[in-house]
């Protein structure tokens, strides 16, 4: 955990800390939930987090809560979703073995900046088809500032065409490594890209001098199960708690 918090603090524009544990602001790029959020680090009730996220996103059109500690996370959820929230299990994994069989990674390539933008652009209208126009262009500008920060590599699968069909990036720091944002267009999908991009990435990452290689899955949903097969061992998980204002009071 200490390395994503690094991330944030390298990313966002303010990172306090405050009693249950800190929040995160980017205020110039205030749709972007990850930039925005509270991150509770000890033990806490429903009440304290809601009330710590009222009163310091009380500028903002959402509530958007994380919560490292596991216990509390989990005696969180029948309440968040009971008062209408959104809640996110995630899991962290490392590289802790070799994949299970060998795959050809031929056709992985190198994507442009512009390529991989208008996947991410395409990836956020999927998961959230009533996304404003300014919410997929912060989300543009932070892909932008994330890529640059931190010298990403990115790796993609481009039809025949030269049009990009899928794509993951690779971020390094120090002696860690992480695998970010695996996407595959929903019209390229079943074709095995996504094992593809990340064992390459992950072989890219265990052959310069990492002593971690990690990536983060959705607890309840498939990826997880593609990571662990390549290799990937849960170290660790959040669970992420969203409140949309905007739809509350539709």
């Amino acid at each position: 955990m200490g390395h994503l918090r690094r991330t944030l603090e390298l990313s966002a524009e303010e990172v306090c800390p405050v009693g249950l544990g800190w929040i995160v602001r980017c205020r110039s790029l205030p749709l972007v939930w990850t930039l925005n959020q509270i991150r509770i680090t000890e033990v806490a009730t429903f009440e304290d987090a809601v009330a710590l996220a009222s009163r310091y996103q009380a500028d903002l059109p959402y509530r958007h809560i994380v919560v490292e500690n596991g216990s509390t996370g989990k005696r969180f959820e029948d309440a968040f979703r009971a008062a209408g929230w959104k809640v996110d299990r995630e899991v962290l994994m490392a590289l802790a073995e070799p994949p299970d069989r060998e795959v050809d990674t031929g056709a992985v390539t190198t994507l442009s900046e512009a390529h991989m933008l208008a996947l991410m652009r395409r990836w956020a209208t999927e998961d959230h088809p009533d996304i404003s126009v300014d919410g997929l262009d912060q989300l543009e500008e932070y892909h932008k500032r994330q890529g640059r920060l931190w010298k990403e590599q990115r790796f993609g699968i481009v039809d025949i065409e030269g049009s990009p069909a899928a794509v993951t990036k690779l971020r390094s720091e120090g002696s860690t490594a992480w695998i970010e944002d695996v996407y595959t267009l929903p019209e390229a999908r079943a074709r095995g890209y996504a094992r593809m991009l990340v064992t390459h990435t992950a072989a890219l990452a265990g052959s310069t001098d990492h002593d971690l290689t990690f990536i983060i899955a959705d607890e309840d949903d498939w990826p997880k199960d593609l990571y662990k097969q390549i290799g990937f061992r849960a170290i660790g998980g959040t669970r992420t708690f969203h409140l949309d204002l905007t739809r509350r009071s539709a």
